[in-house]
């Protein structure tokens, strides 16, 4: 069997850093500027050098996206970013403008380059065009298409050309998120990575401006979220996306925090590796899905995998988030000789606390913090400052651990 990669969302350095100690293969990520989450933390040269370190350090790779659709005032920049990488160099860039490739293809020519989803690819054809023309390793399938029709592009394809698809996290109601809504309604470019995301908006009642209608729009039996997307959530279908054929299970989110990339991320490896263990005497354990359920979230759907479009718009009945674990801290460092581990405070949480420990590979077990103490080892009743550091006995403590609610409220 071929190994499929577990690609995860790399907002900034630290979520990188999560992500890879959380089991992925590779992460995606992006500069300052040309990458389509314009609004992340992102990166600049120093912390790309760093997280190339780490995620090769730990085997896994890291891929700079450049997917926007840039004016030809902005290709001077992006010749200049080019020029910048030399041996800071990511593994492999995701594409989707032509104009952008040719770039690329100039300055860094040995550069592996993915094709983007914004490129909405739904065939085989239009795969053997950019793998024969601009020599394309791999490409970003549209989220629009079945697992059958996956099956019949993976089919008709070179072997050696990759197919990367979305798992996991939130979908856009537009084709392949090619919008222009976003700029219509505030002046953002979602195509050069500034979504307003209007599409969350509630639409019940006209709007006007200047004196003529922007929107109108009426509640029906499905709500007012007509343009709303639910979230996509794959984790219990991991054989049918071996058998599709793909190569690389995509996690979306570099806007959201480190914890969603690490339980997200783990709940996929886990349910990945348990599979490639025993792919005939597979077993789904549904706490694979209660860690993604872990995560701020919408409402989950298997997007289009099984059903077209046209048959079903997967649109949230409401545009609220359910969350039902808050992050509180990561630990640092761990010493066994005291038993206690360095933690860095996410969100107020007290002593006495019940709390649920995440580790790489393993689902939350249940703790309860029995005491804190602030950096002089003076015992504490809360940790009430943002990136507090505090020290708690934690039993077999190892860093990247991640400290969160437990199944009662905390405070």
């Amino acid at each position: 069997m071929k190994r499929c990669e577990i690609l995860s969302p790399a907002g900034d350095l630290e979520k990188l850093q999560f992500a890879v100690a959380y089991g992925a293969d590779a992460v995606y990520m992006a500069m300052n500027r040309f990458g389509m989450r314009a609004s992340a933390g992102n990166f600049d040269m120093e912390s790309l050098e760093k997280g190339l370190h780490f995620a090769h350090s730990h085997g896994a790779k890291v891929y700079c996206t450049l997917n926007t659709m840039p004016r030809d005032v902005e290709f001077s920049g992006l010749e200049t970013m080019l020029e910048g990488f030399g041996t800071v160099c990511p593994d492999a860039f995701i594409v989707s403008d032509p104009g952008v490739i040719t770039t690329v293809r100039a300055k860094l020519p040995y550069a592996e380059l993915h094709l983007s989803t914004q490129c909405s690819t739904v065939n085989s054809r239009s795969c053997r065009f950019w793998y024969d023309n601009f020599g394309i390793k791999r490409v970003v399938l549209a989220r629009e298409l079945t697992l059958d029709e996956i099956k019949e592009i993976r089919q008709n394809i070179p072997e050696d050309m990759e197919i990367e698809c979305f798992v996991h996290g939130a979908m856009c109601v537009s084709y392949s998120g090619r919008c222009l809504l976003s700029n219509y309604a505030t002046g953002r470019d979602a195509n050069r990575g500034m979504c307003a995301q209007p599409c969350r908006w509630q639409y019940n009642m006209a709007d006007v401006r200047d004196g003529l209608p922007l929107y109108s729009a009426e509640q029906t039996e499905e709500g007012t979220y007509a343009f709303s997307s639910k979230d996509l959530c794959m984790v219990e279908h991991i054989p049918d996306l071996v058998e599709a054929g793909i190569n690389s299970f995509k996690i979306e989110g570099r806007m959201k925090s480190a914890y969603y990339t690490a339980a997200v991320t783990n709940a996929y490896r886990m349910a990945y590796d348990s599979y490639v263990k025993g792919p005939a005497g597979f077993v789904n354990d549904p706490m694979w899905k209660r860690e993604t359920e872990s995560v701020s979230h919408r409402e989950y759907d298997t997007g289009f995998y099984y059903t077209p479009p046209h048959l079903a718009a997967q649109v949230c009945s409401a545009n609220v988030y359910i969350n039902d674990r808050a992050y509180l801290a990561t630990v640092s460092d761990y010493d066994e000789e005291t038993g206690l581990a360095k933690c860095i405070q996410r969100n107020k949480f007290y002593a006495g606390d019940k709390v649920q420990i995440l580790s790489p590979g393993a689902c939350g077990k249940d703790a309860v913090i029995e005491k804190m103490y602030d950096e002089n080892m003076e015992e504490i009743e809360s940790v009430p400052h943002p990136k507090q550091v505090f020290y708690v006995p934690l039993k077999g403590a190892k860093k990247w651990d991640i400290i969160r609610c437990g199944d009662t409220d905390v405070g």
